[in-house]
């Protein structure tokens, strides 16, 4: 059952928040300012108006969003990730929550969903919440677990919900996928990743279940052997790291990438494998994005807990 609102996904990526929220709700309008994301997105959501566009050139004041009732989206947080080792210094990225509640405070939707990584820093949660309750909101902001609501993988996001009228109600948990129902879909294992004689060995040697170093000498942590029977980690770029498969002496497809996402097999990917790697793990998984939507529906109380 589809819901009367008409939601616009900002940041709109390759998907993964649509397909949780397009059984719920219409989502008439998304947002990138990635190409590939947007090819992507349209190919898959084909009755949705996708603009490749800045959104800090956009404005709820004239018209760019008429008709809108629902904002939702995940802003780049790349440059926040705990895998980051680089410093932030003056990337734009930081500033894009606060371009999102900026149109948030334009177009006057029913609700918003936010969401990004839980180490975004306090004082930028913080502006994004004053922003929202500015605004006329009840705002909650949470962490959740993308695992306690279905998906394959242990998946930690900030998220942050306003609504108008009401207060939200957390969705109700769910047994975590694992690794080998998520792999159970896959029709076509595209995406295979190229290793060298030397890369192989080092998998061989190093048969860890947590996050290490490849060479075992410590340094970046970037390899981990993926269990069958329980959920994966969060997925990343598989350009970057090691997501060994449980089995097989190789790292993990981005078709297997995608299925821990959340995305089903017959899903279509625009553009070289490099940007497909990396709107993968942009992703919001579906299980997670469905879960909130159903929530928002629902309505109801929590307790609010600022993070």
């Amino acid at each position: 059952m589809i819901s009367p609102d008409r939601v616009c996904e900002l940041f709109c990526g390759a998907g993964g928040m649509a397909l949780g929220f397009s059984s719920r709700f219409d989502i008439v309008q998304a947002v990138d300012i990635n190409e590939f994301a947007v090819h992507t997105y349209q190919a898959n959501h084909p009755d949705t108006q996708v603009r490749r566009q800045d959104i800090r050139n956009l404005s709820g004041c004239r018209g760019d969003f008429e008709g809108i009732t629902g904002v939702i989206g995940g802003p780049p947080c790349q440059q926040w990730s705990r895998r980051n080792i680089r410093k932030t210094g003056d990337d734009i990225r930081a500033e894009l929550p606060g371009e999102f509640l900026r149109l948030v405070e334009e177009i006057k939707p029913r609700f918003f969903v936010l969401e990004n990584v839980p180490f975004a820093p306090k004082e930028k949660k913080q502006n994004v919440i004053d922003a929202g309750r500015l605004a006329g909101y009840d705002v909650v902001s949470l962490h959740l677990n993308a695992a306690d609501f279905g998906a394959a993988q242990t998946r930690r996001r900030w998220i942050v919900i306003g609504l108008k009228g009401k207060r939200w109600t957390r969705p109700a948990p769910r047994s975590p996928g694992t690794v080998r129902s998520a792999f159970s879909g896959i029709s076509e294992n595209w995406g295979g990743m190229q290793s060298t004689p030397e890369t192989l060995q080092h998998l061989t040697n190093a048969r860890t279940r947590e996050w290490c170093s490849m060479t075992g000498s410590g340094g970046y942590k970037n390899m981990i052997h993926l269990e069958w029977d329980k959920p994966a980690p969060a997925v990343v770029n598989l350009k970057k790291v090691y997501m060994v498969h449980p089995d097989e002496n190789r790292n993990i497809s981005l078709a297997e990438a995608a299925a821990l996402q959340g995305f089903p097999a017959d899903y279509i990917w625009k553009g070289t494998e490099s940007s497909i790697a990396q709107m993968i793990a942009n992703a919001m998984p579906a299980e997670l994005a469905g879960a909130i939507a159903g929530s928002i529906m629902n309505g109801g109380t929590i307790q609010e807990r600022i993070l």
